[in-house]
């Protein structure tokens, strides 16, 4: 997996982990899925190249009060490789206007 370690930007931002977002990653269980919508957007958030406008769909990994960071992963299919890679997403929960909980598996 690709990691970007310490979440060393969000540690220069104030504190206040409020809104919906957070309030909903503070309680989020490892593994739930998530689509993502970022203020400021109408469509939910695509990182997949050649994926065209599908939403990429987000695994929450851990929410960091202290610092308001959000840990996800996402799988992306490279263009080379038929195996997908699975990668890190960090987002300040104050960014996201709105969460699509997805069915959580079995």
């Amino acid at each position: 997996m690709f990691g970007l370690g310490k979440c060393w930007w969000c540690e220069l931002l104030p504190s206040a982990c409020e809104g919906c977002a957070c309030s909903i990653l503070r309680n989020a269980r490892e593994g739930q899925g998530f689509l993502i919508l970022l203020k400021g957007t109408a469509e939910f958030l695509a990182l997949s190249p050649g994926q065209g406008t599908q939403a990429t769909e987000f695994s929450f990994v851990r929410f960091k009060e202290e610092s308001c960071c959000a840990i996800f992963t996402f799988s992306q299919q490279p263009a080379a490789a038929p195996v997908p890679a699975e990668r890190e997403f960090i987002i300040d929960c104050r960014s996201i206007a709105a969460l699509s909980p997805l069915p959580f598996p079995l």
